[in-house]
């Protein structure tokens, strides 16, 4: 079950996270991995996740670099071998929602040193819409996404 020293390690990641990336501006709802039971080997029952939103704006082309990062970040928070915690960056922009990954799959396109893109949701009709592959927790936070966009157009105009 989720305790406080897993909500100790989450503190951390977060932590390290707005050090490189700048302060919160919106966060999903935590919710339960009900429908997916992949990493409880690893880590443990009860996992929570949640999606972030930073304020620094970053270049798609620091990807790989972000995704590395990530990794090195949960290699820094691991226990006897095990991750505490599993960070995988996601960038959005008016057009879509893109998790990177170093696992490969089907549906997802290698970029370099072993990180791959996945789409997750494409923006149609006035908001983003989930494809055959997504992941039931970016099809239910479609909201948060269409939420992120518009932050993202907002600072957009702003630099333009």
């Amino acid at each position: 079950m989720w305790n406080k020293n897993k909500q100790n390690y989450l503190t951390k990641a977060v932590d390290e996270l707005q050090k490189n990336f700048g302060s919160i501006v919106l966060q999903s709802k935590e919710f339960c991995l009900e429908y997916s039971h992949y990493y409880e080997k690893e880590m443990g029952e009860g996992l929570i996740k949640k999606f972030v939103l930073f304020d620094g704006i970053i270049d798609k082309e620091d990807s790989v670099k972000i995704k590395k990062y990530s990794m090195e970040l949960e290699d820094s928070l691991r226990v006897d071998g095990n991750r505490t915690v599993n960070i995988d960056p996601v960038y959005v922009d008016e057009y879509q929602v893109v998790a990177l990954s170093h696992k490969d799959r089907g549906s997802r396109v290698y970029l370099s040193n072993g990180v791959y893109a996945e789409i997750q949701l494409l923006y149609h009709h006035g908001s983003f819409q989930p494809l055959l592959w997504s992941y039931l927790d970016y099809k239910e936070n479609a909201d948060f996404f269409n939420e992120v966009r518009r932050i993202y157009l907002k600072s957009k105009k702003v630099t333009e």
